[in-house]
């Protein structure tokens, strides 16, 4: 899976798993989605739950989830209204992936949408993990980008205020397997969770709606 699945009800799927199979031994393995891509082409790992977009070469890819990408500040003032690219590469930004760079999918967009403009976004702080980038986005060290079901998850920092892309960004969630290949029971069965995983989490994003201003206290 994705690096950040733990914010995404990864740890409802492990437990669900353990209840149901105490007997069988689970290996989640958490990387950027390019690098979990190529692990299931190899045939290293049996399937994945992904952001698009990848390379689909050898693989079998089913869209499963849209999750749109928010702006989140400390600063209230910048979250009045939707933040535009130009707005994103001039104020300070702080990303996290730092190892994949610009390879990570979610961060690939964000370059794309720029360059159509003739922009740079150049972080001020590049992270590995998002729950750092949360927590110097918190304290004011500049902002960050969040997919929007972090923003419901309870350790959320209560001092980030999120707003969506006057452009609308989205992750596209999807599972993939290699082509031709046949899952073990056991990975049928994660897969099967993981299913039920990702529609809790659409269930949670339509009951708070889509694609409006969130902000805590």
């Amino acid at each position: 899976m994705f690096g950040d699945a733990p914010w995404y009800g990864l740890g409802g799927l492990v437990a669900a798993f353990r209840s149901r199979f105490p007997d069988v031994r689970l290996r989640v393995v958490g990387q950027n989605s390019f690098e979990v891509a190529d692990a299931v082409r190899s045939g290293e790992l049996e399937a994945g739950l992904i952001v698009l977009p990848v390379d689909d070469t050898g693989l079998d890819v089913r869209p499963v989830m849209r999750g749109e990408i928010l702006y989140a500040s400390a600063d209230r003032a910048r979250t009045r209204a939707p933040v535009t690219i130009e707005q994103l590469a001039e104020w300070p930004l702080i990303l996290y992936d730092a190892r994949f760079g610009w390879s990570d999918p979610t961060r690939s967009m964000l370059l794309e949408a720029a360059q159509r403009r003739g922009l740079r976004i150049e972080p001020v702080v590049e992270v590995e993990h998002l729950m750092a980038a949360l927590d110097l986005a918190a304290r004011g060290v500049g902002a960050t980008i969040v997919d929007e079901i972090v923003t419901l998850a309870d350790q959320y920092p209560p001092e980030l205020h999120a707003v969506k892309f006057a452009e609308p960004l989205h992750n596209t969630f999807a599972f993939i397997t290699r082509t031709g290949a046949q899952l073990s029971p056991a990975t049928r069965e994660v897969v099967s969770l993981a299913q039920n995983m990702v529609v809790d989490m659409a269930s949670s994003l339509s009951r708070a709606g889509r694609g409006r201003t969130r902000s805590r206290r």
